[in-house]
């Protein structure tokens, strides 16, 4: 899961930056309220989710995001993503 949430910041990045767990959204990889938005979208889509901002107003780094998804029951890799791997 942690592999399928960084790849889904670098497709939104259009920066070079290096994304580990502990890189934080706004301070490290520079993401403004849009790029958050459209993150959660993605997410949304690729985990077949419904997230709501108040579920991630306090997700500070990318480990953040996992620990949220873990939360709403998320273990492991999209089912539909499998066939891509």
């Amino acid at each position: 899961m942690e592999d399928r949430i960084m790849f889904t910041i670098r497709h939104l990045l259009k920066r070079g930056s290096k994304i580990t767990l502990e890189s934080r959204l706004i301070d490290d990889l520079k993401l403004d309220s849009l790029d958050l938005l459209m993150i959660l979208s993605d997410l949304e889509d690729e985990f077949n989710i419904t997230i709501t901002e108040d579920d991630f107003a306090n997700v500070v780094t990318v480990n953040d995001i996992v620990v949220k998804l873990r939360a709403k029951g998320l273990t492991g890799v999209n089912p539909s993503f499998e066939r891509f791997i």
